[in-house]
């Protein structure tokens, strides 16, 4: 099958054109539709290397073809750019993304890159070109006679005077200079332990990305000056530098396992893949400058073929938007999730202490969750326009919501989006790992009944006050006003919104859920925020707090900053959610609101005192439904909140949740020999 085509080409001698390229590319490619694709693949490579070895003068004139399209090309773009992130940022990158989906660039020809999307270009390519086996591929360069031992004085095809070995060195100095400038970033500085005094500490810091650049410089020089490539063995010069290389992966490494007391930022992420990225990119480039010699023949052709699978993956998958995000949000989104899972420390209970002490502090939350839910009631009243009903929801939200927090009340369902990263956190056995591939599915299990009691406890804690306080207030109400809370029709709704299965309730629930998820992930940011933009100490430094607070004041407002920020913005951020999304399904004309357990207790007391005040009766029918519907909603807010931030959180520690079958059969067996422990806590030992 290539025949024909390895003639026409050996028939024109002094072609550039990609065109033979792109063809003999697409007799490899197997369609899209077939099963076995990478089996055909590799079996037309064998044709392809069948051909080429019985036939000198095919295999000559495709050799020549290569070398022309080489040395007729530009490197750098692909050398130094393909496969690694640009200095842009993170949200540019994703916006280049995007438009280059929708409108996919033009390549230019002149550039080896431009080649390979030309020739690679099915965006699936890289799937059947990734799975060649590297001793076929090995195969058809020993066939074509490039990077081959040929045992000459110089024991190489390789020789630094042709252009293709002066554009690797060039590259190679590109990518040296830009992690010598990433290295030096105030951001990446100021995150790496302090060495010596403040007037040294910068240099000192960032010596191993400068040192790096020194080094590959000074090697790249001793290769031009005497004019051959080195072997590996030969190579002791680039030694430093690699050792250099070392030192600024445990730079980055340094940063990332101190996350907990510097914090993290999206842009900080982005750096440190870049940096991450280029020592890649400048080592493998670095292999890429030995010669083969007698004892590593393949050595060279071995680095070849990894630099061709990782750029032509590259190019398929650089409009892939998700691989962007998902490259750059790891760190991020640990820290995130970790903030998240300190706030909510206090959401877990261990002991019958705690226990007694979150259902205590949950009938708090009840209490004034009561309350809200009879002012939303009054400023339904006042008949606003939507912006102002929108706003005084919103802002009874969030007050309430934040006073619950300042006062240490809990509110039911706040547990799922503050503990889903400790049941991640509980899947890692090297519990400080970032990316453990050890998971305990026991610690899961354990640590999935803690949380169940603590969330049932906090549902009762709630619901025992929020009910009959919703009673006591609507009773007064008509005591004073001489008129029910709610009027009949408001009532006999606000109980109908209730139904599990005639209204819309489990949806709405499920909302709640989402804007519970949320809340959490904007307590994380905000708690990750005060560490990464030191909060606590610009308080203690601000001129006019310092002015009129005295110094004790000072110290306790910035620890309160620091240690509640992230909960005080996630309540109210969770308040204007939940305050603006009926107003927004008003303007969209959609069916949108929202349900949360302690509400729908409350709101089903006020509307049941409004109805027998007026002697409306209730049936026992209608009271089942309701009761079933609150329930329903609680578990509705649990699970979506729930299932939500635990996938944030087992994305922010990369963990292999593929043993599902084996963790239901676990937690079934756990559920049968310690049931109590999902609804009490363990009895203390004796």
């Amino acid at each position: 099958m290539f025949q024909a085509l390895l003639q026409s080409l050996a028939n024109d001698t002094t072609t550039t054109s990609p065109q033979y390229l792109v063809d003999i590319i697409a007799l490899l490619r197997p369609s899209r539709l077939t099963a076995n694709k990478n089996a055909i693949a590799e079996q037309r490579l064998k044709q392809l290397i069948a051909t080429l070895q019985t036939q000198a003068s095919l295999r000559e004139a495709l050799a020549a073809y290569l070398v022309r399209l080489l040395d007729h090309s530009s490197h750098l773009s692909l050398y130094a750019e393909s496969g690694v992130q640009s200095q842009h940022g993170f949200f540019s990158e994703a916006f280049q993304k995007i438009t280059n989906f929708i409108l996919p660039p033009a390549y230019d020809a002149e550039t080896l890159r431009g080649l390979i999307n030309l020739a690679f270009d099915d965006k699936s390519d890289y799937e059947w070109f990734c799975a060649l086996p590297d001793a076929m591929l090995i195969e058809l360069l020993e066939t074509l006679g490039f990077a081959t031992f040929d045992g000459d004085k110089n024991g190489s095809t390789v020789d630094i005077s042709t252009g293709t070995y002066h554009k690797l060195l060039n590259a190679l100095l590109v990518l040296s200079h830009k992690l010598s400038a990433m290295g030096t970033e105030p951001d990446v500085i100021a995150r790496l332990p302090a060495a010596g005094d403040e007037q040294h500490s910068i240099v000192e810091k960032s010596l191993p990305f400068l040192e790096q650049n020194r080094e590959l410089v000074l090697y790249i020089e001793r290769i031009r000056a005497r004019g051959n490539a080195p072997s590996e063995t030969e190579s002791s010069d680039v030694n430093h530098a690699l050792v250099m290389l070392s030192q600024c992966e445990d730079s980055v490494e340094y940063i990332r396992r101190h996350r907990y007391s510097s914090g993290a930022s999206l842009s900080l992420t982005y750096q440190l893949q870049r940096i991450i990225q280029h020592i890649q990119r400048i080592r493998l480039l670095v292999n890429l400058t030995y010669k083969p010699t007698a004892e590593t023949p393949h050595t060279l052709q071995v680095h070849l073929i990894r630099l061709w699978k990782e750029v032509v993956e590259a190019e398929d998958t650089d409009h892939n938007l998700a691989k962007h995000i998902a490259h750059n949000t790891t760190l991020l989104a640990f820290q995130i999730a970790e903030n998240a899972a300190k706030t909510g420390e206090h959401y877990i209970t261990t002991n019958r202490k705690e226990f007694i002490a979150f259902f205590t502090s949950s009938m708090g939350g009840g209490l004034i969750v009561a309350f809200m839910t009879c002012l939303k009631l009054w400023i339904t009243h006042g008949h606003l326009p939507p912006f102002g009903e929108a706003l005084f929801y919103s802002l009874n939200y969030a007050l309430g919501f934040m006073l619950i927090h300042i006062v240490g009340f809990k509110l039911a369902t706040k547990q799922p989006a503050m503990t889903a990263s400790a049941i991640a956190e509980s899947l890692d056995v090297r519990r400080k790992s970032v990316s453990s591939g050890e998971i305990s599915l026991q610690n899961l299990v354990e640590t999935i009944a803690r949380i169940s009691r603590s969330q049932l406890v906090s549902f009762a804690g709630n619901v025992v006050v929020a009910f009959p306080m919703g009673c006591v207030l609507a009773s007064m109400y008509y005591l004073f006003a001489d008129s029910p809370m709610a009027e009949t029709a408001k009532a006999h709704k606000m109980i109908h919104e209730l139904h599990p299965f005639t209204s819309l309730s489990l949806i709405h629930a499920g909302i709640a859920g989402v804007f519970l998820f949320l809340s959490g992930l904007i307590s994380g940011y905000y708690d990750n925020s005060v560490v990464f933009n030191n909060i606590p100490e610009r308080v203690r430094q601000h001129p006019v707090l310092r002015r009129i607070l005295s110094k004790q004041r000072l110290e306790r407002f910035a620890s309160y900053v620091e240690n509640n920020l992230g909960a005080l913005a996630g309540n109210f951020f969770f308040g204007f959610m939940l305050g603006t999304i009926s107003n927004i399904g008003f303007i969209l004309g959609l069916p949108l609101d929202i349900r949360h357990i302690t509400f729908a207790a409350a709101s089903f007391a006020v509307a049941t005192m409004s109805l027998i005040f007026v002697g409306e009766p209730i049936g026992t029918a209608t009271i089942l439904w309701t009761v079933l519907g609150i329930v329903g909603i609680g578990a509705m807010n649990f699970l979506v909140s729930f299932s939500l931030a635990l996938l944030v959180a087992i994305r922010s520690r990369n963990v292999n949740f593929r043993q599902t079958a084996e963790l239901v059969s676990l937690l079934g067996k756990y559920f049968r020999t310690n049931t109590r422990e999902f609804f009490f806590p363990p009895k203390p030992l004796s």
